[in-house]
């Protein structure tokens, strides 16, 4: 990618600027406030678009620091660059009421879409973060940020899992994180009205039990009841059996014989026989009349009521047997159902496996993606410290990269932490490791951006970095308010572009 022409329409303290750009080194050399970090910052804002801040801090964010100081509402520029050998035109306008942005393609006129994606694929998926963190060196900003050591850390894993650098790992990990999330949410949802569903049965089937005691109860009191009533009857049919049955009038037949005794003698025997045939036949019909049978006797209030009592109880006996039946069948269903509530079901060992699954997915990626970034780290290492020993002419050849970009560098006896050397040291060894990651990370060579990046250097240090930055034939844009680069780049008889012309 390079950078062509910049028109600043308005944009900070330039209204209708134009700068052309060339290959190699374009040096922006002026006095302070003359507008080089304006030129910087409009770069940054044109290919990303300005930064908003919230609430307080709004009024110091960068949209308000680069607001046009002659007409606010007119807030545009416009950059031509070159990327895969394509030429584009990119215009912004970041006016308050609505930011507008139009992408085309100078050699066929097609309309790109930033909103599709299609800037940051030109821009070779370079974002803000990695621009300030690469190849962009802002006043004061020489040391990389955590952004840088997420990137590589990006890089490492979809360089293993695609062989590019296109994915974002921390973003890879957060969606497996969420979805994991999302998971346990579903668990616990699932668990809760499993054991819901649980305690329902549990408490349907102990108000079943309950219902099943007093059903019980009940017919057993009904049983007793009933079986006091037929006692009760059969006293009632006792007493009537004894008031049916007649006993035979002994005293009356002794007074009846002793009577014929006493005809048969006393009489005459003319009408001896004919009295006494008389007499026991009297006698056997009275005999007959005693013993006669009583007509029944109806049954009393009380015997009637005690009978329809028993028959009510005998029909409440066959109604709690059939409600013991059909509640003992809903007991027996709300066991079972309590019993399977206590089993996981499908869904919940079907959400635990992806939850393993996702676990194992995370767990693999970060092992994986560790074991190449320690690889793509001591890549990273190798080049920054190529880089370093041409800056240093060949003092420092070794650097040790660890997790979170802590730095050390070897000096052929030890190994020293990087916050034991002289500021320009540091700065060299930054700025080493900035380029060597902007080779690793990107395809493509982007425009190397320098804002009074050599303030700390030496004049030796500094010429070591022109000389280098010349030999990488790749776009430069310095920065500086001192005429120290320009002096280096005339004595060194390297060629440079006067970007104010």
């Amino acid at each position: 990618m390079k950078l062509e022409r910049l028109e600043l329409w308005s944009f900070g303290k330039f209204h209708n600027r134009t700068i052309e750009l060339s290959d190699g080194i374009n040096l922006f050399s002026a006095e302070n406030e003359a507008g080089k970090s304006t030129v910087y910052a409009f770069i940054k804002s044109m290919l990303f678009d300005v930064e908003r801040g919230r609430g307080r801090g709004a009024a110091k964010d960068e949209f308000h620091q680069y607001e046009p100081w002659r007409n606010p509402t007119q807030y545009c520029g416009m950059v031509r660059f070159e990327s895969g050998g394509r030429h584009f035109q990119l215009e912004r306008d970041f006016a308050r009421k609505g930011k507008k942005t139009r992408l085309f393609c100078l050699d066929d006129g097609e309309e790109l879409s930033e909103e599709s994606g299609d800037l940051q694929a030109l821009l070779l998926d370079l974002d803000a973060a990695g621009f300030e963190n690469t190849v962009a060196v802002g006043q004061l900003k020489v040391r990389p940020g955590e952004e840088l050591s997420s990137a590589l850390k990006n890089y490492a894993a979809n360089y293993y899992a695609s062989g590019a650098g296109n994915m974002d790992l921390e973003a890879a990990l957060a969606g497996l994180q969420k979805r994991k999330k999302e998971i346990s949410i579903l668990l616990r949802e699932e668990a809760r009205k499993r054991l819901q569903k649980r305690e329902e049965a549990e408490r349907a089937a102990e108000y079943i039990a309950k219902d099943l005691d007093r059903i019980q109860r009940e017919a057993a009191a009904g049983e007793e009841e009933i079986r006091r009533g037929k006692r009760l009857l059969d006293t009632y049919e006792q007493a009537r059996g004894e008031q049916k049955k007649k006993k035979f009038p002994l005293k009356g037949a002794a007074v009846w014989f002793v009577v014929l005794i006493l005809l048969m003698i006393l009489l005459p025997s003319s009408i001896r026989y004919f009295t006494a045939v008389i007499w026991a036949a009297a006698g056997l019909l009275a005999e007959l009349w005693v013993m006669r049978p009583e007509p029944e006797r109806e049954q009393t209030e009380e015997e009637q009521a005690v009978r329809r009592r028993i028959d009510k109880l005998k029909w409440n006996r066959e109604k709690l047997r059939s409600d013991r039946r059909d509640r003992q069948v809903e007991y027996e269903n709300l066991q079972e159902m309590i019993s399977e509530a206590c089993t996981v079901s499908e869904e919940e060992k079907n959400l635990e496996q992806k939850k393993a699954a996702l676990e194992l997915a995370a767990e693999r990626m970060q092992e994986v993606s560790g074991d190449v970034r320690k690889e793509t780290g001591n890549r990273l290492a190798k080049r920054a410290a190529e880089i370093l020993g041409e800056l240093t002419d060949g003092r420092y050849t070794r650097i040790f990269i660890e997790e979170g970009l802590e730095i050390s560098i070897f000096d052929g006896i030890r190994k020293i932490p990087i916050h034991m050397m002289s500021r320009g040291t540091i700065e060299q060894i930054y700025f080493a490791v900035r380029m060597a990651a902007s080779e690793i990370l990107y395809e493509e060579p982007l425009p190397i951006i320098l804002d009074d990046t050599f303030a700390y250097y030496d004049d030796k240090r500094m010429e070591a970095a022109l000389r280098w930055l010349a030999g990488q034939k790749k776009q430069v844009l310095l920065f500086t308010c001192q005429n120290r680069e320009k002096e280096a780049l005339d004595h060194m008889h390297l060629a440079y572009r006067d970007g104010w012309d």
